[in-house]
């Protein structure tokens, strides 16, 4: 195990990245949108907060309900944070601020799906300096010799972000033939489903697959079926195409 203060700080480092992730995206996932960069700026940011603060007091009562009159381990965000109490609050975010401008509401739908999966790569990529990427043993070439483990172990953490943002781009470079919403629908069975195939091959193995794993196949395919539905030709869009190009800033309503 590594020290307390070691973990500690990859996390922070960890959640740094993926706010620096987020924040690089803006310009281009406004460009694509069409919608505002401020107030984009505000969901990615409002979204993130909402995500740490949701999912590390859904992880706490969970886990030790209470810890959660202690304001000390509160903040600990080394102690874990529950992903889907956070995707949760990042979709509530997302609906706060497409109901002021609900013509746009596809779009900011497609904008949070996206940078749900971009967060979750970036969160994966920089299991390096948490000391995380410990998968499942796995024989060479696909397993690697990582520190104070004698067999070879697949990077799990790695594998996901690189098929997620391979996904992500596929996805992307659709967008000016395929619905936004039926797009935003496929990001999230993207991110759904391969959290989920990949759980058995976790540092836990198949002891692993639990409730969690069960909510994120329903989640997915519930998604991916939205998806193909929205998708069909001569299905209603909710919300005016998407532009050809770069789009003019809109001011606030």
């Amino acid at each position: 195990m590594i020290p307390e203060f070691v973990a500690a700080r990859g996390e922070i480092v960890s959640l740094f990245a993926v706010a620096i992730a987020l924040a690089a995206a803006t310009g281009p996932l406004a460009r694509v949108s069409g919608l505002e960069r401020g107030r984009l700026g505000d969901l990615l940011w409002n979204g993130g907060v909402a995500f740490v603060v949701v999912g590390r007091l859904a992880e706490l009562a969970l886990e030790s309900p209470r810890t959660l009159l202690d304001p000390l381990v509160l903040i600990r965000i080394q102690g874990g944070v529950e992903p889907l109490a956070g995707a949760a609050a990042v979709a509530a975010v997302a609906w706060w601020h497409a109901r002021r401008a609900p013509a746009d509401r596809d779009a900011w739908a497609l904008v949070a799906a996206a940078a749900l999966a971009l967060a979750v790569a970036g969160y994966d990529l920089a299991c390096v300096v948490r000391d995380a990427c410990y998968g499942t043993a796995a024989p060479a070439p696909l397993g690697f010799r990582m520190s104070r483990l004698a067999d070879t172990r697949l990077a799990t953490p790695l594998v996901e972000a690189t098929v997620l943002l391979l996904a992500l781009a596929l996805l992307l470079a659709a967008l000016r033939r395929l619905p936004a919403r039926a797009l935003a629908a496929w990001t999230l069975a993207a991110v759904a489903l391969l959290r989920a195939a990949l759980t058995p091959a976790s540092i836990a193995g198949r002891d692993s697959i639990g409730a969690e794993t069960a909510v994120l196949v329903v989640i997915g395919v519930a998604a991916a079926a939205a998806g193909a539905w929205w998708a069909r030709p001569g299905t209603p869009a909710a919300g005016p195409a998407l532009p050809p190009g770069p789009a003019p800033s809109r001011s606030p309503t």
